[in-house]
């Protein structure tokens, strides 16, 4: 009789964690888009891929955009990023920025983020800096840039 006791108890128990398991929401990861790179790509389709690496395998959101840990960067980089540092580029600015990111550390703002050169190769930054030129700004990434990240990464120009 202990036995069975024993046993109806596990059986319950389990009954309970199997339901309860099975009414939590499960979360599903997305299949991750596979990227078409080419040297011909025209600046609106390199900030389109920029953005989805932006909102996604970038991680760019996990900050930016909270308005705490980092500065708010859609809608304004574009047009504020001429004016950052004398004598530079948008594009070299935020190039740096991302490759040394502790060169130009905002006001009021930790200097935590990593060099994004350790998880995004060259291709993928730059389209990462069409992006954020598109944010209010006019996109100067152009075929040589891309065409030579292409040739660095080993990709090639298909």
């Amino acid at each position: 009789m202990t036995n069975l006791k024993i046993l109806l108890t596990v059986v319950g128990t389990l009954a309970v964690f199997t339901f309860v398991a099975n009414v939590i929401p499960q979360v599903q990861s997305a299949v991750p888009e596979v990227i078409v790179l080419r040297a011909d790509m025209a600046p609106e389709e390199l900030a389109t891929i920029g953005e989805s690496i932006y909102q996604g395998v970038g991680g760019c959101t996990a900050c930016h955009g909270l308005g705490t840990r980092a500065p708010d960067l859609l809608g304004v980089v574009g047009s504020t990023c001429v004016s950052r540092q004398e004598g530079m580029s948008c594009k070299d600015y935020l190039w740096e920025s991302l490759v040394n990111p502790l060169a130009y550390v905002v006001e009021g703002f930790q200097p935590i983020m990593v060099d994004q050169s350790r998880t995004l190769s060259q291709p993928e930054l730059w389209t990462l800096v069409a992006f954020l030129e598109s944010q209010g700004g006019e996109i100067t990434v152009d075929a040589d840039d891309f065409a030579a990240a292409l040739a660095a990464a080993g990709i090639g120009t298909t």
